[in-house]
């Protein structure tokens, strides 16, 4: 094993993570579509099939993510309380800031086209994302943000770990946990502590980030997440300890080949696939709403009228609709609703926005 990583202060731009960020949302959000898709007469069984079959895997990505970035803020902090408190109280205000105007718009998107699914919402839970029951949510993919509070309370904690061993101790829990879902194939998928492996694997990416420098690094880190997916894809592993083992590993693969490519000064991410991985968590939180909207104004019945091209034509350009309603309600909404909140610039950066998953 390589020797355990030093933390010095990062001031690398991560421009390929916030890329990957939109690709992730982009998946989650075709996942979601792809329903609609079909309801409209859409014709590419390509697109069907991977949206089924490989969307659902941005979770994964978003997750490993998460923990890049919780040891890229963290790492070189001094081990104080007050550093601990300053990282949970910005984590705190991203995802609740963000979340709760969604919350709250579809919460009146159910009472006036789903009174009845609305009777089944625990609305005090759904609010303080304290479930992760999915037919109890208001919005139904907030149950990864609920994950998300419990990883980053762990991560608070772990200020109080010496810096010397923290590399030692997140490398035992991954350990301990990969074991753990290998005695568990064959049992029911338990959320929390399988998807904490995939987000100690970004926390450990990241402390390894200077270790794994060399090219032939990026060839294994492409072969893992073409293999890690397309073990995925054709073995249907939407749960359980396969899913983290394929896509979980994919998903790990594919960052640190990111990371890997931009460290190395080969590729790093234009300005609009940046913009986008910026405004992630609105498209997160807002293409749910958006497609109760497609179905609920009549956009969709109206499109399915149209011949193929037009109606193939139409769904893009929703899609692009979406993308950039996003960005602008990320510069609009949630970026001064937290710098309202901090009262600092400095706090705003893109680069902390939690990175959310979604099922």
């Amino acid at each position: 094993m390589a020797p355990f990583p030093r933390a010095p202060v990062d001031t690398q731009n991560w421009r390929n993570i916030q890329m990957l960020r939109a690709v992730g949302a982009l998946l989650v959000f075709f996942h979601h579509a792809s329903a609609q898709y079909d309801a409209m007469g859409g014709a590419s069984v390509s697109f069907k099939a991977l949206s089924a079959g490989i969307g659902f895997a941005g979770v994964d990505i978003f997750f490993v993510i998460s923990g890049f970035v919780a040891a890229l803020t963290t790492f070189a902090k001094p081990r104080t309380g007050g550093q601990a408190w300053t990282f949970l109280r910005r984590r705190l205000l991203r995802i609740y800031l963000g979340y709760w105007p969604f919350f709250a718009l579809m919460v009146v998107l159910l009472w006036k086209f789903q009174p009845q699914a609305l009777a089944g919402i625990d609305l005090v839970h759904s609010f303080l994302l304290t479930s992760i029951e999915l037919p109890r949510l208001a919005l139904y993919v907030s149950w990864s943000l609920s994950c998300e509070l419990v990883f980053y309370l762990l991560i608070t904690l772990s200020f109080a770990v010496p810096t010397p061993i923290r590399v030692a101790v997140a490398w035992a829990t991954l350990v301990a946990l990969v074991v753990w879902m290998y005695v568990r194939l064959a049992q029911p998928f338990a959320i929390l502590p399988m998807f904490l492996a995939e987000f100690l694997a970004g926390v450990l990416l990241y402390a390894y980030r200077d270790v794994l420098r060399s090219r032939w690094w990026m060839v294994l880190c492409g072969a893992t997440a073409f293999v890690g997916f397309g073990a995925g894809y054709l073995m249907h592993a939407t749960d359980g300890s396969w899913r983290i083992f394929t896509f979980g590993s994919g998903a790990a693969g594919l960052i640190m080949l990111a990371v890997l490519l931009e460290r190395n000064r080969i590729w790093s991410a234009g300005r609009w696939s940046v913009a986008l991985g910026d405004a992630s968590y609105t498209l997160y939180l807002s293409h749910l709403p958006l497609l109760i909207g497609f179905y609920a104004t009549g956009l969709r019945g109206y499109l399915a009228l149209q011949p193929p091209v037009w109606r193939e034509l139409g769904f893009g350009l929703f899609v692009v609709a979406c993308m950039g309603l996003s960005s602008l309600l990320y510069r609009l909404l949630e970026l001064p609703l937290y710098r309202w909140a901090t009262r600092s610039h400095r706090d705003a950066r893109p680069i902390s926005v939690p990175s959310m998953t979604v099922q």
